[in-house]
């Protein structure tokens, strides 16, 4: 099984998420990023951005699953809801006939069921499989660490029969 794990990050949370899941998995790594990152001013903007749904501008990338069996998307809940580049993310990718796993850090202790909500049917909508979805709770100013996620990780993973042993 061919794996992608893309994702988006701003605090680093969720780049550690996507890092150890490429590790698991054996999954190729695709860091998307914006093309102005918001800026502690500018973050009510982008809260607000994904609170309406839009779209975050995000620097050209080669988004094609083709080839790939699993997708793994993962990116930050802002404001309640799936970031503006992730929105960008989904609307980008194709999806048909793949397994789609979604992860998310979220900075707040509520279950992003909404969120998961939203992402499943517009993945759904283009074809993709929700196979799972996975979520870690983090603070924004201190990236996570590869200790609190590793054993969680395997977890989830093994559970879904995408670790990759050895």
């Amino acid at each position: 099984m061919k794996n992608l794990v893309v994702y988006y990050t701003l605090s680093g949370n969720t780049e550690a998420v996507a890092k150890e899941i490429s590790n698991l998995t054996g999954g190729e790594l695709k860091k998307i990023e914006m093309v102005k990152e918001p800026e502690a001013a500018g973050f009510a903007w982008a809260a607000f951005s994904s609170i309406i749904g839009l779209k975050g501008k995000i620097k050209s990338t080669d988004l094609n699953d083709d080839g790939y069996d699993n997708i793994f998307i993962g990116g930050q809940v802002w404001a309640g809801h799936s970031s503006t580049p992730l929105n960008s993310i989904i609307h980008s990718m194709n999806f048909k006939n793949k397994n789609v796993y979604i992860f998310l850090t979220l900075a707040d202790e509520k279950e992003p069921t909404a969120v998961i909500k939203s992402m499943t049917e517009r993945i759904e909508r283009k074809g993709g499989n929700i196979a799972d979805v996975f979520y870690v709770q983090s603070k924004m100013k201190e990236v996570l660490k590869q200790e609190e996620l590793i054993r969680p990780l395997q977890e989830w993973l093994s559970k879904n029969n995408v670790l990759q042993v050895g």
